[in-house]
């Protein structure tokens, strides 16, 4: 895991989509977070040792043949939630991805404010699947951390609700029936088309029993004082 220092940063982005604006500073506490987002072979641990039903994907009981470092999708966030409480972890909050992902100086993606395909697992890559976790290490955070740019969509703990100040303050996905996801994925042709979601203020909305080929997650902790 790596430590998230305490402080402040910026969340949202006031040029883009209603629902990440307004763009405004916050603190938080310490936190850690995973420097990968699981993977096949961590899932498989914790589904032996539990009997948790298997991702769709999985087959004779495990994980597709050589994606083992491959970050576990078909998960839903309830799937996400109950991993990493048995990890002694829990799913972070959408402010602590966004500031892992994003640093201290609101750059636009993890690696910095212009898109680069080579730099992550995303749609403009031409990409065909989840690749190993690491893969694109010129696309890491400011704190080191890998894949917060594509790959897989992340789960996290949080309900989606509109930023102070919201131009959309009341329902479109603010009902308090989904929770947030970060990061976009390799595969994004819902309601993106195709466009581009690694973006770090990014949000993404689904009800929790959700599950498909581009969601998945990683874990954070609290940090003792």
């Amino acid at each position: 895991m790596v430590k998230i220092p305490s402080g402040l940063f910026t969340i949202g982005y006031d040029h883009r989509h209603p629902d990440e604006k307004p763009s405004h500073t916050m603190s938080l506490p310490a936190f850690s977070i995973d420097l990968y987002e699981v993977t096949n072979g961590q899932y498989k641990e914790f589904v032996d040792a539990t009997h948790r039903a298997l991702p769709e994907n999985w087959t004779n009981g495990t994980y597709p043949e050589g994606k083992k470092n491959h970050p576990v999708v078909f998960v839903t966030w309830y799937d996400a939630h109950d991993y990493c409480a048995w990890t002694g972890k829990r799913l972070p909050t959408e402010e602590e991805w966004e500031k892992a992902a994003r640093g201290t100086d609101g750059r636009l993606y993890p690696w910095g404010n212009d898109f680069d395909p080579k730099k992550a697992n995303t749609p403009q890559s031409h990409s065909t699947g989840t690749m190993p976790v690491g893969s694109f290490p010129q696309g890491r955070s400011p704190y080191g951390l890998y894949d917060m740019g594509g790959n897989a969509w992340e789960w996290t703990e949080s309900w989606a609700k509109a930023y102070p100040g919201s131009p959309i303050p009341n329902g479109h996905y603010f009902t308090g029936e989904y929770k947030v996801l970060k990061g976009g994925s390799w595969v994004d042709c819902s309601f993106y088309r195709c466009g581009i979601s690694s973006l770090t203020f990014n949000r993404g909305y689904f009800k929790p029993q959700t599950e498909n080929q581009g969601f998945g997650f990683r874990c954070a902790k609290d940090v003792k004082k």
